[in-house]
């Protein structure tokens, strides 16, 4: 009697137990789907989004080879730029971390390089050599060939169906990738890029590299953890947990520092964000928004401010603005830091502003993040009426201050009096050696471009 009075108590219980454990199960299962739909979904949007970008690149480096003007050669450069860099980012959200494709990567990060350098020189008085027009031309092939490779792996993973996650599967546990059009496909791109001939990318770029090498080293604070990376892109972006839609991925192995890929879409956006955030620090090395841009309601100078309260309100004082410059409704601005009254160059943090809202659409700390620091700024050995006779006396210079600017041979810094003039209708930037009495460098303005520089004299 006591055994069935025991057991009709304890069944019950198992029963309930048991539907628990069922229901729990259910659960659980279904939160494992979840989550592996949810990192499908993400690699297939990484997957389609490259594609879309290397296309783009594809015809930008096209259209660089027709294009005649620096009106022109500017704004395609600067697209260039942007689409290398959003591919690189695509990359690094893409489960390729086991395997070998930092070459691919590398020569990514090379086209972003090369194509900001040239769009942001004077390309009025320094056009584009020979050799820079080859490299152009290898990138456009190299660009089609890469481009024609994701599409042939584009279609197989739809005609077969394939999933993302069957590729980090086999990546992790090293089986056979034989049978695997994904892997393979993204193994052929590699091997083709590792077979290109070297391109002459430039003393410039070249000197970028070995700067690249120490930048790693150039960023202090503690490790961050991907939930950390998803704190600070959110935070960099004004929202807050809950308003948009985050994901975090490794960067891949060519990645010039250690960093995350984040991407962002904000609640009701069709479009993301992507950031890259150091894993150091977790601070935010680049932003960009690609949404569309509408009707230009914003002047120049309504921009300028936009850009400016921006970088104040993440931690950039004492800014000046130092080139101004405009494509395809978007303002696109480079600041400076100021350090006891000298323009600190090197350290330069490029604003990309919508002409429509005054919203951020890029943002660029590279240069910043990896150069900046107190200097111990030498005294200038020549006075500023010292220096104007140095330049020519057809020039009208109307303002001159102190500037510290990378010198052009050996990319050592130097301390130069920067000497703004026109001449024939024309603005120049005249650059002085503080030291000795050197003409460094002399650059042709855009209007923009050197009227935004005198408005932010003295602010």
């Amino acid at each position: 009697m006591v055994y069935g009075a025991t057991a009709r108590v304890l069944f019950p219980v198992a029963l309930v137990a048991l539907i628990g454990a069922g229901v729990w199960g259910y659960q659980e299962h279904n939160e494992k789907n979840s989550v592996l739909i949810k990192a499908e979904n993400s690699y297939q949007r990484a997957f389609h989004d490259l594609t879309y970008h290397v296309d783009k690149l594809h015809d930008e480096l096209g259209k660089s080879l027709v294009v005649n003007s620096r009106r022109q050669m500017t704004p395609i450069l600067t697209s260039v730029w942007r689409l290398s860099y959003a591919a690189q980012a695509d990359v690094g959200q893409l489960p390729l971390t086991l395997m070998a494709f930092n070459k691919t990567e590398e020569m990514l990060s090379r086209v972003a390089d090369f194509s900001y350098r040239v769009a942001v020189r004077d390309l009025d008085k320094q056009p584009l050599s020979q050799n820079e027009y080859k490299t152009l031309k290898s990138l456009h092939t190299q660009a089609k060939e890469i481009q024609d490779e994701l599409r042939k792996v584009q279609t197989v993973a739809m005609d077969k169906q394939l999933r993302w996650m069957d590729v980090e599967t086999a990546l992790a546990s090293n089986k056979s990738k034989e049978d695997n059009s994904i892997i393979d496909g993204f193994q052929t791109i590699e091997k083709k890029v590792q077979e290109y001939p070297d391109l002459d990318w430039g003393v410039g770029i070249q000197s970028l590299d070995k700067k690249k090498q120490q930048r790693i080293k150039g960023i202090d604070g503690k490790p961050a953890t991907k939930e950390e990376a998803e704190k600070s892109a959110l935070s960099f972006l004004g929202l807050k947990p809950g308003d948009a839609k985050v994901e975090v991925n490794d960067n891949g192995k060519g990645q010039e520092y250690s960093a995350y890929s984040v991407h962002v879409t904000p609640n009701g956006h069709k479009t993301g964000i992507n950031l890259d955030v150091t894993k150091r620090g977790g601070k935010v090395v680049w932003m960009m928004n690609e949404r569309g841009i509408g009707e230009e309601k914003l002047d120049m100078k309504q921009a300028e401010e936009k850009g400016r309260v921006f970088l104040q309100n993440h931690g950039f004082d004492n800014m000046q603005v130092s080139e101004i410059d405009s494509y395809d409704r978007n303002a696109l601005f480079t600041f400076v830091p100021v350090q006891d009254g000298v323009r600190i160059y090197p350290d330069g943090v490029v604003v990309e502003i919508a002409l429509d809202n005054g919203e951020v659409t890029a943002y660029n700390s590279t240069e910043y993040l990896f150069n900046h620091k107190k200097r111990i700024l030498s005294k200038p050995r020549l006075s500023k009426e010292e220096a104007r006779k140095k330049v020519n006396p057809s020039v009208k210079v109307t303002d001159q201050r102190l500037a510290l600017i990378e010198g052009k041979n050996d990319g050592k810094e130097v301390l130069a009096w920067e000497m703004t003039g026109s001449f024939e209708g024309n603005s120049y930037m005249v650059y002085i050696n503080a030291l000795n009495g050197e003409e460094e460098e002399v650059v042709k303005m855009e209007t923009g471009s050197g009227s935004g520089a005198g408005q932010n004299e003295g602010q």
